[in-house]
């Protein structure tokens, strides 16, 4: 006996809904457990990120971390990010800082809506001049293959009264740079450890005698291209000032390690 050809269209239909109905499904899971890995993805890096904070500044100090597989690929760029700082208070003028700093990246072939150019620690300014102010940048960013989640330091400045000489009141200038230079280039899927360690903490000084009052130095910063720039205060008489800077850099080593 002959089917009808109406049973075959409904068929045909259901057929379809079904297909249809599965596929949806199936990229509704993909699609959430892509989601689910970028959310764990950036927990992950505020983690390496918290694990290198206890390091900092404590030469010796080192910290292991287990880098997490989720689907994306973990890089370490010691070479990335080059740090220009200059420091003038527009009638002198010295470069006293001009190296690359390094950058770690994790990225994913998925990208959220609406998240690139947001930071998950710090923000947009390329130098501080607060205590309160983290030094690490952790980003989002989107690139032509998906999301990026980039790990840069940004440089910390400050300055006092610290003493007298020759009638002129001494001011230090302090800056603060993290450096990871000395870090192993790396570029693998997650499911690691990552051993953090302060290898040195070294200083960069500068000394300025000036016979002119002045109320504030300048710190210029250029960082991966991007401009800007903190005015620090500066105590001065009509004999002038001196003024010591003191450039601290905290060189971090990443690598591999086999626990």
């Amino acid at each position: 006996m002959a089917i009808p050809i109406t049973f075959l269209m409904l068929f045909v239909s259901l057929m379809l809904i079904i297909t249809a109905t599965y596929y949806l499904a199936m990229t509704s899971i993909s699609a959430q457990g892509q989601t689910l890995n970028f959310s764990a993805a950036k927990q992950s890096m505020i983690g390496l990120e918290n694990s290198i904070e206890t390091v900092l500044w404590s030469p010796g100090a080192s910290q292991v971390y287990y880098v997490n597989d989720f689907g994306g690929n973990f890089e370490i760029m010691p070479t990335a990010k080059v740090l220009l700082l200059n420091l003038t208070d527009n009638n002198f003028s010295d470069v006293i800082f001009n190296s690359s700093v390094g950058e770690v990246i994790y990225k994913l072939s998925y990208t959220e809506p609406g998240s690139s150019g947001l930071f998950l620690t710090g923000d947009a300014r390329v130098i501080v001049n607060s205590s309160s102010a983290t030094m690490s940048q952790l980003q989002l960013s989107t690139s032509e293959t998906g999301q990026e989640i980039g790990l840069t330091y940004r440089p910390l400045a400050s300055s006092m009264v610290t003493g007298s000489s020759n009638g002129k009141p001494v001011n230090t200038v302090r800056i603060y740079a993290i450096n990871m230079n000395p870090s192993q280039g790396l570029s693998l899927p997650g499911g690691f450890h990552l051993k953090a360690v302060c290898e040195s903490v070294t200083p960069i000084t500068r000394s300025y005698n000036l016979s002119y009052i002045i109320s504030s130095v300048q710190v210029r910063t250029v960082l991966d291209g991007v401009n800007g720039t903190v005015s620090l205060p500066i105590s001065s008489n009509a004999s002038g000032v001196i003024i010591n800077a003191e450039l601290m850099v905290c060189n971090i080593q990443l690598e591999r390690v086999e626990v």
